[in-house]
């Protein structure tokens, strides 16, 4: 029973450590992409993002001997569609509005999470819990409140917006299929070998822009090394081990990483309303993730005991 406990606390922990790499991961890399669509179009990067991906997850198969297998199920296809959308909208948000302004509305990824995890995977959430997640998404808004009164790219915010209703989709299905035994870098070599072909598609119709800039491409790929490769990798193995609203929930702290990293860049001023915002996302996030432990680990207990009264 003690060993069965210890056991649920160490997978949590670990859900945990691979979630905050993967924020990190995700926090960092927006700024890189930025860059890196200076001298190239939003497609010519989608199709580099997706072609690192691919090699990255191949040679890690070949590293680690595990063979990397290609699912052809309808989930995954479907995975793959949610993926597509949602990366030609990244960088076609992150084309028009800089990082910071990304990363700020990126948060609404956290909203639609939260509201997708209730209604698809049917993943309890106690009264509590609601108004963490509710004291989340506001100091989110409060944190993403503009400083002036200056004007936003109208396309760039329903893009920005977009993609994060598609990753979140997306996630939910990764959840998904994840329960159904997958391994997980061949899911992730699965999913960008779809979208690839997707995203080629949507190159040729689209791309006006045919410049192979060295430094852009090589930062493109850079940046979906950490975001698309490394960050999305960390994210599957915490969806093993935590319930998709906390590890979501827990990745609403992205945008004051990627604030922080590209204020030298793109310096945005902060009021007070936003530092208070950003106190109040991270008390929440940090809340919800104890509250979430203890809980996990009480119920574990509470099953170990009767485990043994039954035996």
């Amino acid at each position: 029973m003690i060993k069965s406990n210890l056991k649920v606390r160490v997978t949590m922990w670990k859900g945990y450590l691979f979630n905050i790499a993967s924020i990190l991961m995700m926090g960092i890399g927006p700024l890189i992409s930025k860059f890196g669509l200076l001298n190239i179009s939003t497609s010519v990067a989608s199709v580099i993002n997706t072609l690192t991906i691919i090699l990255a997850s191949y040679i890690l198969g070949k590293i680690s001997k595990k063979s990397v297998n290609l699912y052809l199920t309808k989930d995954v296809t479907m995975l793959a569609v949610c993926n597509t959308i949602g990366v030609i909208l990244m960088y076609v948000s992150l084309d028009l509005l800089s990082p910071v302004e990304i990363g700020f509305l990126g948060r609404f990824y956290t909203v639609f999470a939260v509201i997708l995890a209730y209604i698809i995977l049917k993943e309890k959430i106690t009264s509590s819990e609601w108004l963490l997640v509710s004291l989340a998404i506001l100091g989110t808004f409060m944190f993403i409140s503009p400083s002036d009164n200056s004007d936003f790219n109208i396309l760039g915010i329903v893009s920005a917006i977009l993609y994060t209703f598609f990753f979140a989709l997306s996630n939910i299905l990764i959840k998904l299929t994840i329960t159904e035994g997958r391994e997980s870098n061949s899911l992730l070599f699965t999913n960008n070998v779809w979208t690839l072909i997707l995203v080629s598609i949507y190159l040729i119709i689209f791309n006006n822009n045919w410049n192979l800039n060295l430094s852009s491409v090589s930062l493109t790929a850079i940046a979906a090394l950490m975001t698309g490769f490394l960050g999305t990798l960390f994210l599957y193995e915490a969806l093993k081990r935590l319930r998709f609203s906390v590890a979501n929930v827990m990745r609403a702290t992205s945008p004051i990483i990627l604030a922080f990293v590209s204020y030298p860049f793109f310096p945005v001023k902060l009021t007070t309303l936003n530092i208070f915002g950003a106190v109040i996302l991270i008390l929440s996030v940090l809340i919800i993730g104890v509250v979430d432990f203890k809980k996990h680990s009480t119920l574990n207990k509470k099953n170990s005991d009767e485990t043994a009264l039954e035996s």
